[in-house]
């Protein structure tokens, strides 16, 4: 009997160091990491706006991780073939997805995805905001957003806009304005900006949506105008500017990226990134950087940034709704 109990408790301390092993292999892998460069895929190509948002983050962010970032661009298919590059990827926290608004919109603008953009991947952070600016070309009397809901309720189907493409933000984002405001527009797909400001320009385009500052030169000239923006109220650095929502009570969209991890990905190093990354933003140089771009940082943890993530999902499917757009591949 004192024989098969001193076995018994032999096997329960071998059991409870066995535990204790893993806990502490566990702890130590946490603490070690990053122990090696990480990888982050984007949907866009180099050397762009995005780019240099993604640059400018994981540099500050590398020096606080005191590891280094290397950075992939892996466009096409809508970000698609970013986002399942880094599904498909060990859920170790070295192989991250710069998001962007394109991961909510594909949820609802795909018929088939080979991955949930909700369930197949975590939030690590939503690091910069900043809302489109609604610009009208300078040939027609509107002023703001309601001037234009206005002339549109008053010329039904004789307005249009430009966008980047179907199922981009710009496209979805005035589809779900028109929904809202119970107007008709005609949408005119683009390639780029580039090719939309010489139409917005000239008045063969009505209305189109973009960042901050791409067309300062012709709104100072008076051939295009800013309406407002698509924020929920006015920006501080623009107190003359409305916001879209004073016309349309309740209209919010915006840009925003952040980075996403394979679903899976340990706890602490989610965590770790969330904070690293969110210290990055809000460094003053960077954040002064960002506000030249129009982009603003957050500091929301994971929570808020999943919560974030949620609501978009659910506003850009009420967007794709209103657009009618699907996409079948």
């Amino acid at each position: 009997m004192k024989t098969n109990q001193a076995f018994a408790s032999i096997r329960c301390l071998r059991g409870a160091l066995a535990l204790a092993a893993i806990c502490a292999a566990a702890g130590a892998s946490a603490q070690a990491y990053p122990a090696k460069p990480i990888l982050v895929i984007s949907p866009y190509s180099g050397g762009g706006g995005a780019d240099a948002v993604v640059r400018f983050i994981t540099q500050r962010a590398s020096a606080l991780l005191d590891q280094q970032f290397v950075i992939e661009p892996r466009s096409g298919a809508g970000g698609n073939i970013a986002a399942e590059a880094v599904v498909k990827s060990a859920p170790d926290g070295y192989t991250l997805l710069f998001a962007t608004p394109l991961l909510a919109i594909n949820a609802s603008l795909y018929r088939k995805l080979s991955y949930d953009p909700v369930k197949s991947l975590t939030p690590v952070a939503i690091a910069v905001t900043g809302p489109y600016v609604m610009y009208a070309t300078g040939s027609i009397p509107v002023n703001n957003a309601a001037d234009f809901v206005a002339r549109a309720k008053a010329q039904p189907g004789k307005l249009n806009y430009g966008s980047l493409g179907i199922g981009t933000g710009p496209h979805l984002g005035i589809a779900l304005f028109a929904s809202m405001a119970g107007i008709q527009l005609t949408h005119v797909p683009y390639r780029g900006f580039g090719q939309i400001l010489p139409d917005l320009v000239s008045g063969e385009v009505h209305l189109a949506l973009n960042a901050i500052g791409v067309a300062d030169g012709f709104v100072k000239e008076g051939k295009v105008k800013m309406l407002g923006f698509t924020s929920a109220k006015r920006l501080p650095g623009f107190p003359d500017v409305p916001a879209v929502a004073e016309a349309v009570p309740g209209f919010e969209v915006g840009g925003w990226y952040g980075f996403a991890a394979p679903a899976g990905t340990p706890a602490a190093v989610v965590e770790r990134l969330n904070t690293e990354f969110i210290r990055a933003v809000n460094a003053p140089e960077v954040a002064e950087r960002m506000a030249k771009m129009g982009l603003f940082p957050e500091k929301w943890n994971l929570a808020e940034a999943a919560g974030f993530f949620g609501r978009e999902v659910e506003k850009w499917g009420r967007a794709v709704k209103a657009a009618g757009a699907k996409i079948d591949e």
